[in-house]
């Protein structure tokens, strides 16, 4: 197996891509809340009667001010861009726009569109990985070919995005029992074991992400089965190998790669003493507030 951890560290750059003299900030309650590309203005100049548009910021038209009026417009302006094609999908879940993590909800919105007006999302990613005579293997799931983002790609036995209304660990279980029928018992050995963030730009949109990190050690005669149609198969494979398809390959989707060099980190896969150690634990969490 040929490992380089430069070819780790090329994945943490990857995902840190952006510019943000290239966007106008969202400003609510005098605050940052997202960023939109200069080339998407024009598309939100249909949206007068909601929003504002000078050289320095948007933000909403003085009457929205409040969460329920914000949520309300945002609603309005996401489906009329899905109805004009502005927006290729919806995903059917709100998200709670916050200036951090924990602070007061400013308004909801449809999850498709958060990257489009630069929102921070935040997301859940388990490792599901099983040791045998003292080996470590990670299941490893195949997206569906019809999913809109990243179809086919590798993916982690469990991922989503942490909608509204529910603590992490209640999406965490959620998204365990739906994506993967990994049961309430064997939840229980699911431990919570930190972040990974990055912020990238694709497509004039921009993705400010923190994704809450869950290891949980499988028995050897569990086999996961998707429920909900977002995975074709899943694959126990040894760490080696997986470490071999980040090294290696661009199999799997962007963001996780960097989910699978934070597991082997802490797992002692990558040792401290090995070159680029430094640079990629503090890569792996970026400030996704760079101008709050």
């Amino acid at each position: 197996m040929s490992i380089n951890n430069q070819r780790y560290l090329d994945w943490i750059i990857d995902c840190n891509q952006y510019n943000l003299a290239d966007f106008l900030p969202f400003i609510v309650e005098e605050k940052i809340i997202g960023y939109v590309h200069h080339d998407n203005l024009a598309i939100l100049h249909n949206y007068n009667e909601y929003l504002n548009i000078d050289d320095q910021k948007l933000v909403f038209v003085e009457a929205i001010n409040t969460s329920t009026k914000r949520s309300e417009a945002m609603r309005a302006i996401v489906d009329d861009m899905y109805q004009q094609g502005t927006l290729k999908t919806l995903v059917g879940e709100d998200y709670d726009v916050m200036l951090r993590f924990g602070d007061p909800i400013l308004f909801k919105m449809e999850r498709a569109a958060t990257s489009f007006f630069g929102i921070h999302k935040y997301g859940i990613h388990v490792n599901g990985y099983v040791i045998k005579d003292e080996k470590y293997f990670v299941w490893v799931a195949t997206r569906a070919k019809d999913k809109p983002m990243w179809p086919g790609k590798y993916d982690h036995i469990v991922a989503g995005g942490h909608g509204t209304g529910m603590s992490v660990e209640e999406t965490m279980k959620k998204e365990c029992q739906e994506e993967a029928n990994i049961s309430p018992q064997l939840l229980a050995n699911a431990k919570a074991v930190g972040t990974v963030s990055y912020i990238v730009e694709k497509k004039k949109k921009l993705s400010r992400d923190a994704l809450f990190i869950y290891d949980i050690l499988l028995p050897e005669t569990f086999t996961p089965v998707n429920t909900d149609g977002e995975v074709d198969s899943f694959e126990l494979l040894a760490i080696e190998d997986v470490l071999n398809l980040v090294n290696n390959t661009d199999k799997y989707k962007l963001n996780c790669n960097l989910v699978v060099i934070d597991f082997a980190i802490r797992h002692g896969f990558i040792k401290p003493d090995e070159p680029l150690y430094l640079q990629l634990t503090e890569g792996l969490n970026v400030d996704t507030n760079p101008l709050i």
